[in-house]
């Protein structure tokens, strides 16, 4: 599937020598966006959102093609290779649902380290932020399809590298600092 990341050959030693993927893994509605957002504005990391790529393969394919979910991560996995060309950390988001995240991960593995940071929320909470959100840069879905996609994110299990609870107060600080500590040394921004 897709294309395929490539290490650095020789880095500057003002340079990170291993590039870092931040993957926040949640519900539809936790809040991964607006989280990776904070690490962008705060820590400097590249986020790219994954659900404006999706939409792309979704108007050149039609939503029921039978390869557009592959082909949307194989797009994530281009904007990645991109992102990595010029940022030492990038951040996305994914529900973690989809049967092609292992594949996605285990290219990731190749090149990056990778930080799997599980994002929760409750769904009465998610539920009303993706009501309440941009409709232009999401998917669309319906209430039912919110709740039945977060019944399965709630279940995934993966090497939690951490864990944000974003389901009360937004914790800006405790969040960067969490991300920050998973973090290596160099080219991260101090606030």
């Amino acid at each position: 599937m897709g294309r395929t990341l490539a290490p650095d050959a020789a880095s500057p030693p003002e340079v990170r020598s291993v590039k870092e993927v931040v993957l926040l893994v949640g519900p539809k509605g936790a809040g991964k966006s607006t989280i990776g957002q904070l690490l962008a504005t705060r820590l400097g990391v590249r986020f790219l959102r994954v659900e404006p790529l999706f939409l792309e393969v979704r108007a050149a394919l039609g939503p029921s093609h039978p390869d557009y979910e592959r082909r949307g991560f194989e797009a994530v996995l281009s904007g990645l290779v991109d992102a990595l060309a010029g940022h030492d950390v990038v951040c996305f988001e994914s529900t973690g649902v989809s049967d092609h995240l292992p594949w996605l991960l285990s290219e990731i593995r190749k090149a990056a380290r990778l930080h799997l940071v599980r994002v929760c929320a409750g769904p009465e909470s998610c539920l009303e932020r993706v009501r309440n959100r941009d409709a232009s840069i999401h998917i669309p879905v319906s209430d039912d399809q919110v709740e039945r996609i977060n019944v399965r994110a709630a279940g995934v299990v993966l090497p939690w590298s951490a864990e944000i609870d974003n389901g009360g107060p937004f914790d800006a600080d405790g969040i960067v600092e969490e991300v920050r500590g998973l973090l290596g040394p160099a080219g991260i921004a101090k606030t």
